[in-house]
């Protein structure tokens, strides 16, 4: 039964929000946004004063023997026409590396919710500087979620179907200390995650007490408890609570993420200086492969520590899986080009969302408008002008910042920097100006000065009935069999899910993925 109380006591927020942390840290989050003129999604401000049981907590985050930050939350409960309202807030921040840039990044959420832990209202900001902040809010009115975003200065609002059983992010503490698991115990609950804008079926299942140690050596009989959530099935955590149901400390199945909770005092102590290069420790080795830029075929056989890696993986043209056993398979990709001539039918038609400006793609911003056509000139081949937009880009952005998460086309229309992300969705939104479909693929490169696989994006054109790829980060107007593909996104505004979906099957494989190279073709000499 998973009945709560109204009662808030410490240490029952935040802990929640340890795979909140997980994706932003490990890859560029997509969130939706808020705007501050619509007071119909907008939650209000509410002070600590204006709370009863007020109570904070703070945790300490570390990355392998790093720490890179900190998560303070807070709760307590007011009156609200007739009715109590939980107030949560959460504030987690990191310093994180890529390579050797540091960047810098804060998540503050703040939840109402009902006694039984009914999601009333949310305001969620992710703050990436130099980036401009990301922000949405929603608001539950008469069974419909009414939610505003709001990206690089453009707004959009929405009503979503909404089924008023649905929990906070909070609920989870909550339910942890008011009503703790024995041994044995499993508790299943749909929340809503603003991060990922979705609902999100949320397993707890507790295992037996263990001996655990804390931050600072001390050791505590602690009840471990496995969390997994279904916007990233193939991340759990696992969370370690005392007799109360009081979290003291998590760990994460990617890149050794620890949490300990802390005093405010250790929480905010100074970094260490040796900030976690989250692009290096995440890079997967394989053996040398030669000329991998040339590539016109390869097979990898990859594998994933306790799960399947072609639940990861995408297929389609460029891609194929052969099954070797339940937790390897062999990865066929191909290097495509597009046919001379466009096949009578074609199967795959592009819908409309991949042409249609967007948050991140805007395809009517003047600067990417005005970029597309200085790079295609006269040029009326679509591949050609998509080659010459790749060139453009690769070209044109010099400054390659690794300091920000991701930016929308416009900003980088502007700034011309960025990594992989920036040339990924600049090149996207170009091609829509030209009306050529486009979308942004996510997944690793050969990166051959570290014979390593790296997380990457490039982007994706349907050109003569075929989608075929280029990656504006290299610009050689042709992609090698040395991409490997996890997903693709149109990161189309429509629909319930937001584009950082596209980007949770790379973030749950990173840190157990196995590449081994089998066999690579190249032309012939």
């Amino acid at each position: 039964m998973l009945s709560v109380s109204g009662g808030v006591r410490r240490g029952a927020v935040t802990r929640g929000g340890i795979f909140r942390v997980m994706a932003w840290a490990f890859w560029p989050v997509v969130a939706c946004c808020f705007i501050e003129s619509v007071a119909f999604a907008q939650p209000a401000e509410v002070a600590p004063a204006d709370l009863k049981d007020f109570e904070e907590s703070w945790q300490v985050i570390y990355i392998g023997n790093s720490r890179v930050g900190y998560v303070r939350g807070s709760s307590g409960r007011l009156e609200r026409d007739g009715q109590e309202v939980v107030i949560t807030d959460s504030e987690m921040s990191t310093t994180i590396s890529r390579f050797k840039q540091t960047l810098k990044s804060k998540v503050l959420t703040h939840s109402e919710e009902a006694p039984s832990g009914d999601l009333l209202a949310f305001r969620f900001e992710m703050l990436n500087p130099p980036a401009a902040p990301t922000r949405s809010s929603g608001r539950v009115v008469d069974g419909k979620l009414l939610l505003t975003t709001e990206t690089n200065g453009k707004s959009t609002t929405k009503e979503l179907k909404w089924d008023n059983t649905v929990k906070s992010p909070a609920f989870q503490d909550r339910l942890l200390r008011e009503n703790p698991l024995k041994p044995g115990d499993k508790r299943v609950f749909e929340s809503f995650d603003p991060q990922f804008g979705k609902r999100n079926t949320v397993t707890l299942k507790a295992g037996d007490y263990e001996t655990v140690t804390l931050l600072g050596g001390k050791t505590q009989k602690l009840l471990a408890v496995t969390i997994s959530q279904s916007v990233a099935p193939l991340i759990t955590a696992t969370e370690y609570l005392d007799d109360k149901g009081v979290g003291l400390k998590s760990t994460v199945s990617l890149a050794n993420m620890i949490t300990y909770s802390v005093s405010r005092e250790e929480a905010l102590k100074a970094l260490t200086g040796e900030e976690v290069d989250l692009a290096v420790s995440t890079l997967v080795k394989v053996k040398p492969i030669d000329r991998a830029r040339n590539s016109l075929e390869a097979v990898y056989r990859i594998s994933v520590a306790g799960d399947d890696p072609a639940k990861a993986l995408t297929t389609g043209n460029t891609q194929a899986i052969t099954r070797v056993t339940p937790h390897v398979i062999d990865l066929t990709v191909t290097s495509v080009r597009p046919p001379e001539q466009a096949p009578p039918e074609a199967a795959d038609q592009p819908g409309a969302e991949f042409l249609a400006s967007n948050e991140y793609i805007q395809t009517d911003d003047a600067l990417v408008q005005k970029h597309a056509a200085e790079a295609v000139g006269e040029e009326t081949d679509p591949w050609k002008q998509a080659q010459l937009m790749e060139k453009w880009v690769a070209d044109n952005l010099k400054n390659k910042n690794f300091s920000t998460l991701l930016a929308s086309a416009a900003e980088v229309a502007k700034t011309l920097s960025g990594d992989c992300t920036e040339h990924a969705v600049l090149l996207a939104a170009m091609c829509r100006t030209q009306q050529i479909p486009s979308r942004v693929a996510v997944g690793l490169v050969y990166v051959p000065t570290l014979s390593s696989f790296g997380g990457h994006m490039w982007t994706e054109v349907y050109i003569r009935g075929v989608w075929v790829p280029l990656d504006a980060t290299l610009g050689r107007g042709v992609v090698a069999a040395d991409h490997i593909k996890f997903a693709d996104t149109s990161f189309s505004d429509e629909g319930e899910a937001t584009a950082v979906t596209s980007f949770l099957p790379l973030v749950s494989a990173l840190g157990k993925m196995k590449i081994e190279v089998q066999s690579v073709k190249y032309p012939p000499k």
